[in-house]
């Protein structure tokens, strides 16, 4: 594997691959200490071994014939039937590890472009495999313990396969993989990877793509196509792990590592290097394109939580509670002053630096008049849109503004990774128009509180006012008849 983010994903196989070789080294162990111990069980009153226990003082001290006799048979030793199965388990373990030792990765992988039957008999095999491991690991622990019961337990594990793995060991098994390259005709590829996700198997996808532009599919006029993305298959497949990074990303293992041990099926979508592109330029390609929202970042994980909007997570995205993130442009005015002007940062500025979306961007036509900021027409209504011409600004070579005319299939590309990124905003909590509404409501209901609570207050300052005003009158004019007269007034 020479691919990088196929390299990452077979040392994340290796390092199950010998997680699984040290619990069979283990379980061996195990049963060969039992072994041990019901040889000694057996034999460990003769008086050969009796002998050898007490060493050389002990034939000459004791009748070690007699001894034997009155020890007799030890009552701990195990029955015949069990350490003969004991003993058949053994070598089944230690040749089942020796098979995993030597397995290479290649044989737990196989590419999307093979015949989908073959896909599924090789699945079928090697998921198979991991199921007669953990048979026997199952048989191991159940001996360990002394709680194998043949009549029980024979028919239990004689149809053992796959679909009897616990959620535990399919997350310490090294995965079956699935490699979908989705560069061309992803919708095509994209069927067939969710065709083989229906058969409930849990394979492990590692679909790689290093070219973001979409061919496009239907009218041009429909901003949002009628077609399923990558990023949507966890709407229609809930059950179905699903992970969008890319090895530029800080927490990319993390996030790699959490996918490959999911207990279920799950797809692992990645951007990726173009050939012979420096790891330099994938960087900063990689995140333009996240900043973009060409390729937002996403976790859907079904265990995390019962409720689906919980199960999603945007971390990592840049500006997450924003529709666009913004660049500061910086060029010079007609005057040859240099001047700043903030621009949101859409998928067109994206592929103004990437040689594929190149038809996608030309010059401005001479009438200017129908010229309308691409974000201005994104937000337009499709009447509203009819003789209006998109445009987005990038800098020019001797350092101006230079407009470039979006083309429809590009800012097409541009409204549905717009409409993408708002449904999961909403589904993942963050900008939810419900919430909104509620919120509002919510707003508007304690206004109209507090401006009745202040009210109220205002009408009882006032009468405790004109309560005071009135008390302090008659005050003045006690006092002042009292001067007057020279006589108190009563009640003082």
């Amino acid at each position: 594997m020479t691919e990088p983010t196929l390299q990452s994903v077979e040392a994340q196989w290796q390092r199950h691959r010998t997680t699984l070789d040290d619990a069979l080294t283990e379980a061996i162990g195990e049963l060969e200490d039992i072994v041990k111990l019901d040889e000694h069980h057996r034999h460990g009153h003769e008086p050969a071994e009796l002998e050898r226990s007490l060493g050389p003082l002990g034939p000459t001290s004791l009748d070690l014939s007699s001894l034997s006799k009155v020890l007799g048979n030890s009552p701990r030793a195990m029955a015949p039937e069990r350490l003969l199965r004991i003993k058949g388990l053994i070598p089944t373990l230690s040749e089942i590890r020796e098979t995993w030792s030597k397995m290479a990765f290649e044989r737990a992988c196989i590419d999307l472009e093979r015949d989908e039957s073959e896909i599924l008999a090789h699945a079928e095999a090697y998921l198979n495999g991991l199921a007669a491991v953990f048979r026997a690991f199952r048989i191991t622990q159940l001996e360990i313990r002394s709680k194998y019961d043949s009549a029980v337990h024979d028919a239990s594990f004689a149809d053992f396969d796959w679909r009897r793995l616990g959620p535990g060991e399919l997350q310490s098994s090294p995965p079956f993989v699935l490699i979908a390259r989705l560069d061309g005709d992803e919708g095509a590829r994209l069927r067939k990877v969710m065709s083989l996700l229906e058969t409930g198997m849990p394979i492990k996808v590692v679909a790689l793509r290093s070219n973001l532009r979409e061919p496009r599919r239907g009218s041009t006029s429909l901003l949002v196509p009628p077609g399923m993305t990558l990023e949507t298959l966890p709407f229609g497949m809930q059950g179905v792990y699903f992970v969008q990074t890319c090895g530029p990303v800080a927490d990319f293992e993390q996030r790699l590592f959490a996918a490959l041990c999911a207990p279920r099926p799950a797809v692992i979508s990645v951007l990726c290097e173009r050939e012979g592109e420096t790891q330099e330029s994938f960087q900063s390609r990689a995140e333009r394109a996240i900043r973009a929202r060409a390729f937002p970042l996403c976790v859907y994980d079904p265990d995390r939580d019962a409720r689906f909007v919980m199960c999603f997570d945007l971390s990592g995205n840049p500006s997450v509670e924003s529709q666009w993130t913004t660049e500061t442009l910086t060029g010079v005015d007609s005057d040859g002053n240099a001047v700043e002007i903030a621009e949101a940062f859409t998928v067109a500025h994206f592929a103004a630096l990437e040689p594929e979306f190149a038809v996608d961007l030309s010059e401005p036509p001479a009438n200017s008049e129908a010229l309308v900021q691409l974000t201005d027409y994104l937000a337009l209504s499709h009447r509203q849109q009819i003789g209006k011409v998109p445009f987005i600004r990038v800098p020019g070579e001797d350092g101006n503004f230079v407009r470039k005319v979006v083309s429809p299939e590009l800012t097409g590309q541009c409204a549905e990774r717009l409409h993408l990124w708002r449904t999961l905003q909403e589904i993942a909590g963050v900008d939810n128009p419900h919430v909104h509404r509620t919120r509002a409501a919510l707003q508007q209901e304690l206004s109209a509180q507090q401006k009745t609570q202040l009210e109220s207050l205002r009408k009882d300052m006032e009468k405790d006012a004109a309560h005071r005003e009135r008390a302090a009158v008659a005050t003045t004019v006690r006092k002042l008849v009292a001067r007057l007269t020279g006589v108190e007034p009563s009640g003082n």
